[in-house]
């Protein structure tokens, strides 16, 4: 039984310190998943709060799975272990059944899991936590009783520090596609023998008041027709690559992902909610965009916005840079900053920047000149 009350105690403060802490690194990525779930629920009036669940649920798992390893409060992690296990049992089971979401972001960007793969993870998990549960009073701790509610608070404090430094810088690591180094038409590409995705496209654009669908074969080319919004419909299943929803739209609804994605150099400002864009370092932005544009680099802002909001930004803003569309996900997924600033070269990823810590004039022209590819 002291093998089995050691095996119980590692196996879930492993799966609860992993889990907590590749979430800690990105907790907008969590806030992102909650703020699906909550719209899915139809609770769209609490997406507001994602973030602040984010910070709660990811700090509190880490702390669990810490307070395992180090043995120590493990009665209070036992009760907290299997609360987060009878919650997330079932509700992994109903999202394996009804798949409104195909993943639960479980462990974040950092280990993708299918629906029912997670359901089945938590059974199995969920074995050990009660074993767990049931031999929390025999654990021998690590610290003397005085000091094991300090270690407790030391260690929450450092989780949901971590978590508000990693909201206002990008992740420390980046487990998603588009980390730097990695080239975006490399990342599009079907390994020969898979099947491609087939989708059938509907464009919808607007003209004296009216929304119109049309398919690829039929898109207005006459004046007076506004570009408002593309959906992609899944007509046959196949390899799904590791990027596969990159295309960058103009206001008109030209494709223009290609040739972008041939420049030397190309600026991308991401940003999938002007409305909510943080313009407090706007000026720097428009700085940058004025130099590079100058020196003869493309710099886009791609976002997710319509024209009205487009329109509205570039009057608070006065924003010197072109506006093209791309879908909110994709921009969410691209970097976890709005805006924030990526570079490319021929579609490689070189460097990533959060709006608060942009690259001055002269450290952005030095990294232009040293950059070898």
């Amino acid at each position: 039984m002291s093998i089995i009350r050691y095996v119980s105690r590692l196996l879930v403060g492993l799966v609860f310190t992993f889990s907590g802490f590749v979430k800690c690194i990105d907790p907008l990525g969590t806030a992102y998943k909650i703020s699906d779930y909550l719209v899915e629920f139809g609770l769209n009036g609490l997406t507001d709060l994602s973030l602040t669940l984010s910070i709660l649920l990811c700090g509190i798992e880490l702390v669990i799975g810490l307070m395992l390893l180090t043995n120590t409060l493990v009665r209070w992690a036992a009760w907290m272990s299997l609360i987060f296990m009878l919650f997330y049992t079932p509700l992994t089971l109903f999202l394996a059944i009804a798949n409104p979401i195909s993943d639960c972001g479980c462990f974040g960007d950092a280990i993708i899991l299918s629906n029912w793969q997670t359901f089945l993870k938590n059974i199995v998990l969920i074995i050990f936590v009660i074993l767990l549960f049931i031999d929390r009073d025999k654990y021998q701790e690590l610290f003397a009783p005085r000091y094991r509610y300090f270690f407790l608070v030391f260690l929450i404090f450092i989780s949901i520090g971590f978590e508000i430094w990693s909201i206002n810088h990008l992740p420390i690591i980046d487990f998603r596609p588009y980390k730097i180094g990695n080239n975006i038409n490399e990342g599009m590409e079907i390994p020969p023998g898979e099947k491609n995705e087939i989708y059938e496209s509907t464009f919808y654009y607007k003209k004296d008041g009216k929304t119109q669908e049309f398919t690829i074969n039929n898109i207005p080319t006459t004046s007076g027709w506004e570009y408002v919004d593309r959906k992609d419909k899944l007509i046959q299943k196949g390899y799904e690559p590791p990027i596969h929803n990159f295309s960058i739209i103009s206001l008109e609804g030209e494709d223009i992902t290609e040739p972008i994605l041939r420049y030397n150099y190309t600026f991308l400002l991401i940003a999938h909610d002007l409305d909510k864009a943080n313009i407090s370092h706007q000026t720097e932005i428009n700085e940058l965009a004025e130099f590079l544009l100058v020196s003869g680099y493309d710099f886009l802002c791609i976002t997710a916005a319509s024209n009205k909001q487009i329109d509205n930004f570039r009057l608070i803003t006065n924003a010197p840079y072109p506006f093209y569309r791309m879908d909110p996900v994709t921009l969410k997924t691209i970097v976890r900053s709005n805006p924030g600033l990526i570079m490319i070269k021929r579609g490689t990823i070189l460097n990533k920047w959060h709006h608060k810590h942009l690259p001055s004039l002269g450290a952005l022209n030095s990294e232009l000149q040293s950059v070898v590819y």
